[in-house]
C-alpha cells in the first residue's frame, strides 16, 4: 500500500452493504478507485435487488461471491454486524495474502479483534484494526476512526488522504476496540437509562416533572430542550445494532474478570425498544420521520 498518495490505491473491497457500506463506496468509487462489494444477501432473491441497485446507485461493482470480491482488492473494509464480524474474517482469510490490507471497522471485542488479526494474518495479508467513534452519517467518511495494528500508520496515511479522519492509537491490536466499547458502555447506557426512566414516568404522567428535574440537576445537557426524544430516538433507529455492540462490551468485561450484568441490561432495553417500535417506525417511513417518543413508548 501507498503510504504517500492515493493515486497508487488499487481496487477496493467493501464486505457488508448496509448503512455504512454504501456510504464508503460512493466516495471512494467518486475518487476515482474501482470498488466491488460483497453482501451476504445478495444470495437471497429477495434482497439481491436492493443490494444490487443500491452497489449501482454508488457507483461500484457487485460480486457474486466473496473470493470476486476480494480478488486484487489492495484495501478491504469489513462493514458487517458485530455478530458476523469473526465469521466474515474467518472466511475471507482464505482468499488474502501478501499485498492486502483487511481494515475491520466492526464493533466486537478486543478478543475478537485479535482473533480476526490472527485469521487474516496467516496467509500473510495485513489487519488493521478500525474504532468508528460516531454515527456514520451524517459526517460519512469524515467520522472519526481510531486504528490500530501493525500497519495503523501507514494505512492511516492512506486512508486520509482518501479525505477520511482517522488517527492511530497502537500499534497493539484490541486497544482502540478497547476505547470506543468503553466509551459506548456510558453512551449507550445512558440512552438505555433514559429509555427506563421516561418509561416509567409516563405511566405514572410526570415524565414533564421528572425532565425539568434533570435540567434543574444538570444544566446545559439539554433535558428541558429534547434530549430525551434524541436519546430515545437513537435507540428507535439503531437499537438492534447497539445492543449487538453492548454484546461484545459484555464480553470485554467478562474477560477482564469484571461483571458483565450491567452492559448486558444495557442491550436488552436497546434491542427491546427498537424490536418493539419497528412495526411504528415502518409505518412512518414514506414520511422519513420517526414519531413522539411517547407514542412510542404507548405500547409498553
Amino acid at each position: 500500500m501507498d503510504q504517500n498518495s492515493n493515486q497508487h490505491l488499487g481496487r477496493v473491497a467493501i464486505i457488508g452493504f448496509g448503512e455504512v457500506g454504501p456510504i464508503f463506496a460512493q466516495a471512494l468509487a467518486a475518487a476515482g478507485h474501482e470498488v466491488s462489494v460483497f453482501d451476504i444477501k445478495l444470495q437471497d432473491a429477495a434482497t439481491r435487488p436492493t443490494i444490487v441497485q443500491r452497489a449501482c446507485d454508488c457507483g461500484a461493482h457487485v460480486a457474486d461471491d466473496l473470493a470476486t470480491a476480494l480478488h486484487d482488492a489492495q484495501l478491504v473494509f469489513s462493514v458487517v454486524t458485530a455478530s458476523q464480524a469473526e465469521a466474515v474474517a474467518t472466511a475471507a482469510a482464505e482468499y488474502l495474502t501478501t499485498g492486502q490490507t483487511f481494515l475491520d471497522l466492526n464493533s466486537v471485542s478486543p478478543a475478537v479483534k485479535r482473533r480476526n488479526c490472527q485469521q487474516i494474518e496467516r496467509n500473510g495479508a495485513d489487519y488493521v484494526e478500525a474504532a468508528v467513534m460516531a454515527p456514520v452519517p451524517p459526517q460519512g467518511v469524515r467520522v472519526p476512526m481510531l486504528l490500530g495494528g501493525r500497519l495503523a500508520a501507514q494505512t492511516a496515511d492512506v486512508l486520509n488522504g482518501l479525505g477520511m479522519r482517522t488517527e492511530v492509537v497502537a500499534q497493539e491490536v484490541g486497544l482502540a476496540s478497547a476505547i470506543k466499547l468503553c466509551r459506548s458502555i456510558m453512551i449507550k447506557g445512558t440512552e438505555a437509562l433514559c429509555v427506563q426512566s421516561m418509561l416509567a414516568a409516563k405511566q405514572f404522567d410526570v415524565e414533564g416533572h421528572v425532565l425539568a428535574s434533570l435540567a434543574a440537576s444538570f444544566p446545559g445537557m439539554g433535558w428541558d430542550k429534547g434530549y430525551e426524544a434524541y436519546l430515545i430516538g437513537r435507540v428507535v433507529e439503531h437499537g438492534q445494532r447497539r445492543s449487538e455492540e453492548m454484546r461484545e462490551a459484555a464480553l470485554m468485561l467478562e474477560n477482564l474478570g469484571m461483571s458483565s450484568a450491567l452492559a448486558s441490561a444495557i442491550a436488552d432495553v436497546q434491542q427491546e425498544l427498537a424490536a418493539r417500535a419497528a412495526p411504528l417506525v415502518k409505518a412512518l417511513e414514506p414520511e422519513g420521520s420517526l414519531p413522539e417518543w411517547r407514542s412510542l413508548l404507548k405500547p409498553f
